[in-house]
């Protein structure tokens, strides 16, 4: 992993300028070439990827498991039938369960070509990367983002693994959680419960984005958590391929973490949850194209709203730290990091100034004269950083034992329990 210097910034490692032909040297690791994508290595090493990393095995995999999960749903409509659940437009007693395969299915493909569409960009307007070409300069060995082929083989066991798991898990939420994927709307339809429906939205992304800020920090300053999520930092040039390039139990954990702890704390009604996912698929993506542009749609939004928003040329920074490197870890809004003064400018002081791509409070730390360190909060500790993960998840579970287990309910029994 790259080293930091004393102040806590990661370094990042020059390498020569490219020429014509690689330079002979007797080992081929330390050659550098400067290549695009088409002019050399094979069609995985340099894919856009479909799902994760693109390989047909991969595809083939992704196909069954819909296959699998369609045939499911539609040939046992009885047992799969969850009462309280996945209900879009029909009452909860005639609730159809192939929205859910249905759902996952359209997430897929808006994966797809949305990392597509932001990789097209990236080829396609050179100067509106974050980084620029000097900065990706590769060796032989190295795919684009920096990984060797030997990570792009570990990868795809991992994204197997990471596929895999978090469908399993949207299919045990749905068929033992009642009303996960809820079918009672009745509180939250129509333009009288937009409010509520947008007060929901706002609570929910606070709590996931909560929980999702201190597991992503534990995970740098914990070694056993460092060598799960390092995976991810094996890509230092991060394009939009790598959003869910990482261990397996990572993704696995995220999930847990994130979506399926806020969802059972702060339900959300079935579009608003399926208009929250399309949001985070996309705001994750952006987070890792490797742009600073107007084209990151979704980013577009949460800059024009939070002062605080973490946009990609932030994330972009992150990737090249380490276990001793500890800034911008949040997702969506990025307040956490204000809160906890773990907010750096980033890359701010390149391409986002020059594309108005840098926030207000990116501008403001650039500009500071007081000398005072920002976005620099001690690398150091350890568990106590698994502590609000922890609570997160345990009232989650707490919720679920005293109410069914389903997300309906007050909190009147969770108060009396404490």
């Amino acid at each position: 992993m790259p080293p930091c210097d004393p102040n806590n910034q990661p370094v990042v490692m020059k390498s020569p300028e490219p020429t014509g032909e690689a330079p002979k040297v007797e080992d081929d690791k330390e050659v550098y070439r400067f290549t695009l994508p088409v002019e050399s290595g094979t069609a995985k090493d340099h894919f856009s990827s479909l799902y994760f990393s693109g390989s047909l095995p991969l595809t083939v995999l992704e196909v069954l498991m819909f296959a699998l999960l369609f045939a499911a749903f539609g040939y046992e409509p009885t047992r799969t039938k969850i009462m309280g659940s996945i209900g879009w437009t029909k009452p909860t007693n005639s609730a159809s369960p192939e929205y859910l395969p249905m759902i996952l299915f359209g997430l897929s493909v808006f994966r797809r070509f949305y990392n597509s569409y932001l990789e097209a960009c990236f080829f396609s307007l050179p100067n509106e990367r974050t980084q620029s070409w000097d900065e990706h300069k590769l060796k032989s060995r190295k795919d684009l983002c920096g990984r060797e082929r030997d990570q792009l083989a570990r990868l795809e066991r991992h994204d197997a693994g990471s596929m895999l798991s978090t469908t399993l898990l949207e299919v045990f939420m749905y068929m033992f959680v009642d009303g996960f994927y809820m079918g009672e709307t009745k509180l939250w339809t129509g333009w009288n419960g937009l409010g509520e429906r947008l007060a929901r939205l706002v609570v929910n992304h606070l709590v996931m984005s909560f929980g999702m800020y201190w597991m992503h920090r534990a995970s740098h300053n914990i070694p056993f958590l460092w060598r799960i999520h390092g995976v991810h930092h094996w890509a230092k040039h991060p394009l939009s391929r790598n959003t869910y390039e990482d261990h397996w139990f990572d993704n696995f954990s995220n999930a847990v973490v994130g979506q399926t702890a806020a969802q059972i704390l702060v339900p959300l009604d079935l579009p608003t949850m399926v208009f929250s996912r399309f949001f985070r698929i996309g705001e994750s993506l952006e987070k890792h194209s490797g742009l600073s542009s107007k084209v990151n749609v979704f980013h577009s939004v949460t800059f024009a709203i939070f002062p605080y928003a973490q946009m990609p040329h932030h994330h972009d920074w992150h990737h090249e730290g380490s276990t001793n490197c500890n800034f911008t870890f949040s997702s969506i809004g990025g307040v956490w990091d204000w809160l906890f003064n773990t907010r750096q400018a980033g890359r701010a002081g390149k391409t986002a100034i020059k594309q108005g791509q840098a926030t207000s409070v990116d501008l403001q730390m650039i500009n500071d004269t007081s000398g005072k360190k920002k976005g620099m909060a001690g690398s150091r500790g350890g568990w106590e950083k698994i502590l609000p993960v922890a609570s997160v998840v345990g009232l989650a579970a707490v919720k679920l034992a005293l109410n069914g287990p389903t997300v309906f309910g007050d909190w009147d029994a969770l108060l009396e329990y404490f």
